[in-house]
């Protein structure tokens, strides 16, 4: 949705504040095009770093497995987590294209990174989907709080609150 709304307002940004961008570049067109070369690397290297090594279950395992922090956490909050992670590394994507977008006012150098973004988010929908169908094969963290964990049946002479007070007393 960020990825349109950002994309419609570039498409509409008036010709004249384009120009102005250009012409007012503190950049040669040599160091332009090498600024907006390592851009790109950038991008597609954090895209390729965080597909094929970040959301991965074998390194989400391994991470569980260093970090008993990581370990105790339940399944939703640590596939929420990986989500969000993912969702902003899509929008460092979209930053680095304003930035290139901002250096020289070349409006279309822009349209690579919303391109590469769309990719990387497939990329990262499916390997965060992988990452909570192999969570779900995991055994949940057992929490050692007080009340909580396996099911403990009442003693014998238990009453619900309810009903105590429908019960003549014991004489």
């Amino acid at each position: 949705m960020l990825t349109a709304l950002v994309c419609i307002a570039m498409a509409r940004l008036p010709d004249s504040l384009v120009e102005l961008l250009d012409r007012k570049s503190p950049f040669s067109s040599a160091q332009l095009g090498w600024a907006y070369r390592l851009l790109v690397a950038a991008a597609v290297g954090q895209a390729i770093y965080g597909g094929f090594v970040l959301l991965r279950p074998d390194h989400v395992q391994r991470s569980r497995a260093k970090d008993p922090r990581l370990a105790r956490m339940s399944r939703a909050k640590l596939t929420g987590i990986l989500a969000r992670t993912a969702a902003s590394m899509v929008l460092f994507t979209l930053i680095y294209g304003i930035a290139a977008f901002l250096m020289g006012g070349q409006r279309g150098g822009f349209w690579l990174f919303p391109l590469i973004a769309l990719a990387q988010g497939a990329w990262y929908y499916r390997q965060v989907g992988q990452v909570a169908k192999w969570m779900g094969f995991q055994p949940e963290a057992a929490e050692h709080r007080p009340g909580r964990g396996a099911f403990q049946r009442e003693p014998a002479d238990y009453c619900p609150p309810l009903v105590r007070g429908l019960r003549t007393p014991d004489v």
